[in-house]
């Protein structure tokens, strides 16, 4: 038991350990997880998973993959794909039909295999799956069509591609009984799509029934969903086998499309726990395969995925693209790109061993085959993806923008001086005189709260990569952070210091629940306008040898606040938790008051509230303004 226990504990740590060196080396993971359990199964021949799980090795594996086509169903709203949804229907219908002939006519003249297991491994290589797909739109950052297309596709065909896969089994495992049988193979699919639909809707109503009605406290909100799609998942499949992986992308996609405030905490701890799914069953599935049926493929089984890659992968994508408005360029990207993920590599390994139990000829050759065709198309397309969007013009490039909340005086300023760099700035606010300024003055804003489901539905985030949130309500401006967090990352949501922020924990927000702090810790939206109007203006300064950052701030006295700094066409946000340096060469943007009141409006800040009435005293007094911003 401690030697079975301690294999398991080790897989875990070797997903993850791969996981974060193809983070650090920006490659795909799926290469080193299956390189992985390669080298522990059948090379080293350390690691034997259904030896090791007995009877649950297919149960965990089945379910594992459930809970991964739900976390990626919960992505999939409708408003994304209303320009494309045309494209993604025939890319699971007609394309699927394209790509399952054409595979399986490949299989059975290059590889000599039998038409049963021909016709079945082009149903199992019909899936792409958002396992690999995700991660790939993650580091290509393709446009929104071609991103739309290729996530939707991704998602659904996965369930498709199992449920044909069946439907081929049925009739396999029917044939040469009696024509009965096969018509209640036909009749048994149409009863799993039937299954599948309907406690997929029961599961995605019910759930959300529990979370409007706030039925389930927050603690438990995450792990009740789980069960709840485990439940859906086994219920589903004990009603009509392999029903279930329909029946969790449905409960997916309603879940995604009713317009929960929560579920954007449920679909977090799905892609976490995804994560370490992924992890462990590529490690297992790669390790199941046995040495004797890798050696069994030659040059022609190389052959069979060219003909994937090349020809039948590009047929499908253009007759299912007829009469969309998809650009020749984003049709032929989307014609390159269809790695196969953990669907073909599980189902394959599932009907492999149940056909081989029946003494089916070639039945092994699928799950290698089946791997074969996910290294192939995950190392070529994967790995020339970015340079092929970048070179047919449909990937973003580095998203550096700006989504700045609040559209009053100080981000207008700023605002303007990043758009006259060249940099994309959005602006959102629910002041709408704030918004009517800011389109005066030529700037790209909106008018709505940026927390609401309407306005982030409809605000383009093309370009944006930064979230600023530069309100005076502190409350608003740590909700939006922790919000788009998930849009942006950690690392790029920042919002103004807190009023009531001191060095006292026991006064202070909790840094936790707050974005990264901007520019000073005492760079407040009070202290920040109360500059303003003393006419403080933002300063563009270019360094050098001669004039270094020293000497710009012997020169200012310490009479400015440091915001942002440009370099090789590259931009930093300045924050109060970051070491600060800047060097020769680079360009320094800072709120710069005429006078050292602005100094000591910001030490005096810190100080008693009782220097309040004075320092307000000496604000009214001021009544001369500069220009607010010089270059």
């Amino acid at each position: 038991m401690h030697q079975e226990l301690l294999l398991i504990a080790i897989i875990l740590a070797l997903g993850i350990t791969c996981q974060w060196l193809a983070w650090r080396l920006q490659i795909p993971s799926i290469l080193l997880l299956l390189a992985t359990g390669f080298v522990l199964g059948p090379i080293a021949d350390i690691l034997h998973p259904q030896e090791l799980l007995g009877d649950l090795f297919f149960p965990i594996v089945s379910l594992s993959v459930a809970v991964i086509l739900f976390e990626g169903a919960l992505t999939l709203r409708w408003s994304e794909v209303r320009t494309t949804a045309g494209t993604v229907r025939n890319l699971i219908t007609v394309g699927a039909l394209i790509t399952w002939i054409g595979g399986a006519l490949a299989a059975y003249f290059m590889l000599s295999l039998s038409w049963q297991i021909a016709v079945l491994f082009g149903a199992l290589i019909a899936v792409t799956g958002p396992t690999v797909i995700n991660p790939l739109l993650r580091h290509v950052r393709p446009t929104h069509n071609v991103a739309s297309v290729l996530k939707w596709e991704g998602i659904l065909i996965d369930p498709i591609g199992a449920l044909l896969a069946v439907l081929i089994f049925n009739f396999i495992v029917a044939e040469g009984t009696s024509h009965i049988l096969g018509l209640q193979a036909i009749l048994g699919f149409l009863e799993i799509v039937a299954i599948g639909l309907v406690m997929g809707l029961i599961g995605g109503l019910f759930v959300a029934l529990l979370l409007r009605r706030y039925l389930l406290p927050d603690y438990l909100r995450d792990i009740a969903v789980l069960t709840i799609v485990a439940v859906v998942f086994a219920v589903s499949n004990l009603l009509y086998s392999e029903s279930g992986l329909l029946a969790v992308t449905v409960m997916g996609l309603t879940l995604a499309n009713l317009q929960l405030p929560q579920i954007h905490h449920v679909w977090h701890f799905k892609e976490k726990l995804s994560i370490l799914l992924i992890s462990g069953l590529f490690i297992i599935l790669a390790a199941n395969i046995s040495l004797g049926a890798l050696q069994r493929l030659d040059w022609r089984s190389l052959v069979v995925l060219a003909i994937l890659i090349f020809v039948i992968r590009p047929l499908s994508v253009q007759v299912s693209a007829l009469g969309s408005k998809l650009t020749w360029q984003e049709r032929l990207f989307l014609s390159w790109i269809a790695p196969r993920g953990i669907v073909a590599a599980a189902v394959s390994s599932l009907f492999a061993f149940r056909l081989a139990e029946l003494g089916y000829p070639g039945a092994s050759l699928l799950p290698p085959l089946t791997f074969i065709v996910i290294i192939g198309t995950v190392v070529l397309q994967g790995g020339t993806a970015r340079l092929l969007a970048g070179w047919l013009g449909v990937a973003e490039a580095k998203a550096q923008g700006f989504l700045m909340m609040g559209a009053h005086e100080f981000p207008r300023l700023l605002a303007s001086l990043l758009q006259e760099e060249g940099f994309t700035v959005r602006l959102v606010d629910t002041n709408p005189q704030n918004v009517r300024e800011a389109r005066l003055q030529g700037l790209d804003a909106h008018w709505g709260n940026i927390l609401s489901e309407v306005t982030e539905s409809d605000l383009n985030l093309s370009g944006i990569g930064r979230l600023l949130a530069l309100t005076s309500n502190d409350e608003a401006n740590a909700l939006a952070c922790t919000h788009l967090q998930i849009e942006f990352g950690s690392s790029e949501v920042y919002q103004l210091p807190p009023k009531t922020f001191t060095s006292d924990e026991n006064r202070s927000p909790s840094r936790e629940r707050l974005g990264r702090l901007l520019f000073h810790t005492r760079a407040s939206y009070n202290n920040l306008d109360e500059m303003l109007h003393e006419g403080a203006e933002i300063k563009r300064t270019n360094l050098t040898e001669q004039f270094n950052y020293e000497d710009y701030r012997s020169e200012y006295e310490g009479n400015f606040v440091p915001l942002l700094i440009f370099r090789d066409k590259q931009v930093r946000v300045v924050t109060a938790d970051d070491p600060f340096n800047p060097q020769p060469g680079w360009t320094l943007v800072s709120l710069v008051s005429p006078d050292k009141l602005s100094q000591n409006i910001l030490l005096r800040s810190a100080a008693d509230e009782t220097n309040k009435d004075n320092l307000l005293e000496e604000m009214i007094s001021l009544t001369q303004k500069s220009p607010r911003r010089s270059q």
